[in-house]
C-alpha cells in the first residue's frame, strides 16, 4: 500500500450517502505529538486510502492539524461538540469549519451524551440539536450524529430522534455488549455505527489484530487513534485482509481473557459512591493520560479525583452494582499506583 491506488473497502454510513472506508482515522492522539508528526500521520492515512477522519472541538489542536494536513484534498470529516446550548453548538460548528478549513462538515456529532438526562436536554426545544439542525439547514453540516459511552442512552437516542445518521460508541474485543442491543436497533433504523476505542484505549497488546477483529463485526467504521506513521500503517494494513485465522483467534481469546475482568466500561452503574469516591474517573484516568496527556486530565480535576480515593472504605457497594463483576477496589489501587508515576500528578 504505497499510494491511493490501494483502495480500501467502504461501507455506507447509515441513511447518508457517505461511503466511508472501514478503517477511519481517530484524531485524539495527534494532540500528543509534534505538529510535524501529526501532519505526517494524517497525510499517510490519506495516502493509504483512508477517507474518514474523526476529531472534536474538545481535542485541543486536532481539528487544526487535520485541516492543515488535508486542506484541498477530498475526504470526509466528522467532528463534534459537547455544548448543549443551540447557539453554543452552532458557534462550535463555525469554529470547526474554520479550523478544518472547510466549507461544510460531513458529520457533526453531539459529543459525550452519557445519560438520559443529558440526552433529554440535548433533544429538547432550546437544546443542542436545535443548533445542529440550523447548521444543517444552512448547509454548514451535512449530517448529524451522536456519541456516548452508555449504550442504553444511545438506544434511546436512536428510538427518539430520526435526525441521527450515526452513533459513535466504544466497541472492541472486550466491550461487545452493543451486539445484543444497539447494533440490531441501528440496523433497523438505518443508522451507521462508528466504533471508537477499537483497541480499548490502548489496552490491547496487539492493536492491529484488535482492529481486524472489529472490522469483522457488524459495524460501519472503526476509528483507532493513530499518533504516528507507524501506527497508521499497522492499523490500515488489516483493512484489506480476510477473515481471522485460527492463530489470530487464539491470540484474541488470550487478550480477551486477560482484560475482560480488568476493563471498566465507563457505564457508571457503580456510582454514586456513598463515600464520595469518583470511581469512574479514577478508573478512566489512565486512558485519558495515554490519549490526551496528564495536563488535560488536570484541567478536568484530576487531583480532586485522586484525592477522593482516600474515602474508599472497601464497603463493597460498588462491587454489588457493577454488572461486569469487576474488582473495583483492586482496580482503584492499581490506578493510584500508576498515577504516582506521573510527575504532573504528584502533589508538592
Amino acid at each position: 500500500m504505497d499510494s491511493r491506488t490501494s483502495r480500501l473497502p467502504t461501507r455506507r454510513l447509515g441513511k447518508t450517502d457517505l461511503e466511508v472506508t472501514i478503517v477511519g482515522f481517530g484524531g485524539i492522539p495527534i494532540q500528543m505529538v509534534s505538529e510535524q508528526e501529526a501532519i505526517a500521520a494524517v497525510r499517510r492515512a490519506f495516502d493509504l486510502g483512508v477517507n474518514f477522519f474523526d476529531t472534536a472541538r474538545g481535542y485541543s489542536n486536532s481539528e487544526e492539524r487535520i485541516g492543515k494536513a488535508l486542506e484541498g484534498r477530498d475526504y470526509l470529516v466528522a467532528t463534534k461538540s459537547g455544548n448543549r446550548e443551540p447557539e453554543g453548538v452552532y458557534q462550535d460548528v463555525l469554529r470547526s469549519l474554520e479550523n478544518l478549513r472547510r466549507d461544510r462538515i460531513d458529520l457533526y456529532q453531539l459529543h459525550g451524551v452519557n445519560d438520559d438526562d443529558d440526552l433529554g436536554k440535548a433533544l429538547a426545544p432550546g437544546g443542542a440539536l436545535e443548533g445542529l439542525r440550523r447548521a444543517r439547514d444552512e448547509g454548514k453540516i451535512a449530517h448529524i450524529g451522536i456519541t456516548g459511552h452508555r449504550r442504553e442512552t444511545l438506544v434511546n437516542a436512536v428510538r427518539q430522534c430520526d435526525d441521527f445518521a450515526s452513533v459513535q460508541v466504544p466497541f472492541n474485543l472486550v466491550e461487545t455488549e452493543i451486539l445484543e442491543t444497539l447494533v440490531p436497533l441501528c440496523q433497523e433504523h438505518n443508522v451507521g455505527i462508528i466504533a471508537m476505542k477499537p483497541v480499548g484505549g490502548g489496552n490491547f497488546t496487539n492493536a492491529p489484530l484488535a482492529v481486524k477483529w472489529c472490522l469483522n463485526q457488524p459495524i460501519t467504521v472503526a476509528i483507532p487513534g493513530m499518533a504516528n506513521v507507524q501506527e497508521v500503517e499497522q492499523d490500515i494494513a488489516v483493512a484489506g485482509q480476510a477473515e481471522l485465522t485460527a492463530d489470530e483467534q487464539a491470540q484474541l481469546d488470550s487478550m480477551r481473557s486477560e482484560l475482560d475482568q480488568r476493563t471498566c466500561r465507563r457505564c457508571r452503574y457503580c456510582e454514586p459512591c456513598p463515600n464520595g469516591v469518583q470511581i469512574g474517573m479514577l478508573l478512566h484516568g489512565r486512558s485519558i493520560i495515554r490519549r490526551m496527556g496528564a495536563a488535560r486530565w488536570l484541567e478536568w480535576g484530576a487531583l480532586d479525583v485522586i484525592a477522593s480515593a482516600d474515602n474508599c472504605t472497601e464497603c463493597g457497594e460498588c462491587l454489588a452494582k457493577c454488572p461486569y463483576n469487576l474488582p473495583i477496589p483492586e482496580l482503584i489501587r492499581e490506578a493510584l499506583d500508576y498515577y504516582r508515576t506521573i510527575p504532573e500528578l504528584t502533589k508538592e
